[in-house]
């Protein structure tokens, strides 16, 4: 493991290297750089846009949770207003009941600190607050009265009412462990998304080689048909079958070449590679044998995947929908306390003199009378979508089960398919050298020629396609339990 790393870090030093000197590496552009599999993997997790946003998607949910964690605390704040100047007509009571106008000059300057505590628990809000006002009369004499709150403590307290707070406090902790899941199945799907693309970067050269073996082979082969048409040995179709099959595999280079260069160019912006940056691809050397147990990976598959987290959301999310519901369909009051210190005079230093004490109770209620039925839909409402989203859970987590044993199974088998295909491989392989040198002596005729080609160049795509899909299966299998059965180790991916 620390070799494959080391390898990583020299590899990924090599290619910004590269990536620095555009000028030297188009001078030696025939210079490549062999990218396994794993190493295309860890590329493609430090460098892929892919990667960056999962990083940014996690990040983002972290400061979620701590914006979430200050509500909790307690919180300062300041405020005021100045100068609050005014000149202006206003109306005035007199003695004997008459209203009249005066002009008035005045400002009015305040300035107050207050912290504040929510109550997660019961929903309330507890308050510690001071503050200074200075109101300023402007006329023959200027006249300023100082007013002082030395210390104010409040208290407000919901009842019967829907507590915000409490439901974040189970929520919030809830979402940030599935962004954290997400963001490790994000690294595995990624890793998965590169395997596809691999293999497909693999099979593509694959066939650019079979095409320019095919075009070398029929080109021999039309050269041999020529020399024994000239002596009379073969009849002008097979001569003509020959220079046809000739044409036909030079059509297939020009098009491998083109599918080449287009799976290449995807694969380095999905490593997020510099786009003339040579890599080059091979066949993994080993395919790892270990038995994954379908109730292990059931198991770990309950444990860690962010689905079974995002089912315990849906039925948080259901059961808030309805308590809201609940309470906002009966009886709602608040009762708020006010208890503090206030003093005024015209000297400011005598505003923090034998204050004197203020009280404040007030008790605001709300009862529903008659609105037609709306609370008793609402409530029916979001009951009737905790049943259904209870029951949707449970068709898809039974779904998510299947899916899983089903992948297990399906794991085991591929294996085998890969031996078995290799073993074909080399058989057609052989069967087409056989048939070259039997058809070069003469001893069979071109079509069954032709049809050794076909069947070695099928069996060679066919190994290469049960490779993808057994390393395609390996990945999946991680990113569904994100359990690394191989080292029997919890998959974990830290930014």
């Amino acid at each position: 493991m620390i070799k494959n790393k080391l390898a990583v870090v020299v590899l990924l030093i090599t290619l910004f290297s590269i990536t620095i000197h555009k000028e030297a590496v188009c001078q030696n552009f025939d210079d490549t750089y062999p990218l396994t599999l794993q190493e295309s993997i860890d590329l493609a997790i430090d460098l892929s846009p892919l990667s960056q946003s999962a990083r940014y998607a996690l990040i983002a949910n972290q400061w979620r949770y701590r914006s979430f964690r200050a509500d909790l605390l307690p919180g300062l704040s300041a405020s005021g207003n100045a100068p609050n100047y005014r000149r202006s007509f206003r109306d005035n009571l007199n003695p004997d009941g008459t209203t009249s106008l005066i002009y008035t000059q005045q400002s009015n300057a305040s300035f107050g600190l207050s912290i504040e505590q929510p109550v997660m628990p019961t929903g309330g809000n507890l308050s510690i607050s001071t503050g200074i006002t200075r109101l300023g009369v402007f006329a023959n004499e200027n006249t300023y009265l100082w007013s002082s709150t030395p210390v104010v403590i409040g208290y407000s307290q919901p009842l019967f009412q829907f507590n915000e707070l409490k439901w974040r406090n189970r929520i919030e902790p809830l979402q940030l462990q599935i962004a954290q899941k997400e963001y490790t199945e994000a690294m595995e799907s990624l890793s998965l998304t590169v395997t596809q693309r691999y293999f497909d970067l693999l099979l593509s050269r694959i066939n650019l080689d079979i095409a320019e073996f095919n075009v070398a082979a029929n080109d021999s082969i039309y050269n041999i048909s020529q020399g024994r048409y000239n002596v009379g040995n073969i009849a002008e179709n097979d001569l003509l079958q020959t220079e046809l099959q000739l044409r036909n595999a030079e059509s297939s280079l020009t098009q491998a070449q083109l599918n080449y260069d287009q799976q290449i160019d995807n694969f380095r912006l999905l490593l997020g590679l510099s786009p003339d940056i040579p890599i080059e691809v091979d066949i993994p050397e080993d395919v790892p044998e270990f038995h994954v147990d379908q109730e292990r990976a059931l198991q770990m598959a309950r444990l860690y995947n962010s689905m079974y987290l995002n089912f315990e959301m849906q039925t948080l999310e259901a059961e808030r929908t309805l308590d809201m519901a609940m309470k906002q369909s009966s009886f709602s009051a608040t009762i708020q306390a006010n208890y503090g210190l206030n003093q005024t005079s015209e000297n400011f230093l005598n505003t923090y003199q034998e204050p004197l004490s203020q009280q404040f109770v007030a008790l605001n209620f709300q009862i529903p009378i008659f609105n037609w039925g709306k609370q008793r839909a609402e409530v029916n409402f979001a009951r009737n979508t905790q049943r259904q989203v209870a029951d949707d859970i449970a068709f898809e987590q039974a779904q998510f089960d299947l899916q899983v044993q089903n992948m297990v199974a399906e794991f085991h088998q591929l294996r085998d398919q890969v031996l078995l295909a290799e073993l074909s491989e080399r058989i057609a392989d052989r069967r087409y050298e056989v048939a070259r040198n039997r058809y070069q002596i003469g001893q069979i005729d071109i079509t069954n020629l032709f049809i050794a080609q076909t069947e070695r160049d099928a069996a060679l795509r066919s190994y290469i396609q049960a490779i993808r899909n057994y390393w395609i299966s390996f990945y999946n299998l991680r990113r569904m339990t994100l359990f690394d059965f191989e080292q029997d180790v919890v998959i974990t991916h830290d930014l």
